[in-house]
């Protein structure tokens, strides 16, 4: 029987809920570009982990649903070509990665919108462990956290990946979207899309945080 992952911002503005079904993918993503988003929303220090890491979940669009405060949802994309990464505008809670064509059954839920209520342990019941860490390096944080590894080329996680990816084609799983208009596949909100400016000064907040 499917589980129920209650989502909230920090704020509690935005609420609602993904439909767990086992099929999930859950990672520990280190790359620049999610490290670079936590600047951009002036929150780095609370949303990555004790190694630099954005938790996500990879699952369908439409196992997401949006129960209260939709009209609050932001978009950006980090340059022309990248992905679109919604938050909330209220009190910029990260929420999820999406592609730009709405007919693709990928998003890449962020863990940080689980809400301040599910506590770890009830995390890792119902999403099982974090599967890999990918798109390294880890940046050690806390010099008393135990090293980890990240995976240079995790082929069964990739393969996973795929699996979910191919599993929400074949079952229509890109709509209903709560981040596209199911009529006309528009975004629900306009992405602002960073100049090469704004984009030099968050990677050089990146380089120089720790």
């Amino acid at each position: 029987m499917p589980a129920q992952l209650p989502l909230s911002c920090s704020c509690g503005h935005v609420r609602g809920e993904a439909k767990l079904v086992g099929r999930e993918l859950r990672l520990a993503c280190h790359c620049a570009d999610c490290q670079a988003f936590t600047h951009f929303l002036d929150r780095p220090d609370e949303l990555l982990d004790a190694y630099g890491a954005t938790e996500v979940v990879q699952l369908p669009p439409a196992r997401i649903e949006i129960t209260q405060g939709a009209e609050q949802l932001a978009c950006m994309r980090l340059s022309p070509i990248g992905l679109m990464r919604w938050y909330t505008s209220c009190c910029d809670t990260p929420v999820a990665n999406t592609m730009t064509n709405p007919g693709v059954p990928f998003t890449g839920l962020m863990l940080a919108f689980a809400g301040p209520n599910v506590d770890a342990s009830t995390r890792d019941q119902l999403l099982g462990p974090i599967r890999a860490r990918v798109n390294g390096p880890a940046r050690q944080r806390d010099p008393d956290a135990p090293p980890v590894t990240v995976a240079k080329f995790p082929l069964g996680t990739i393969l996973r990946s795929i699996q979910v990816l191919a599993g929400g084609w074949f079952r229509n799983e890109h709509t209903p979207s709560p981040f596209f208009d199911g009529t006309t596949g528009a975004p629900r909100a306009t992405p602002r899309v960073l100049s090469e400016d704004e984009r030099e000064k968050l990677r050089e907040r990146v380089l120089t945080w720790a």
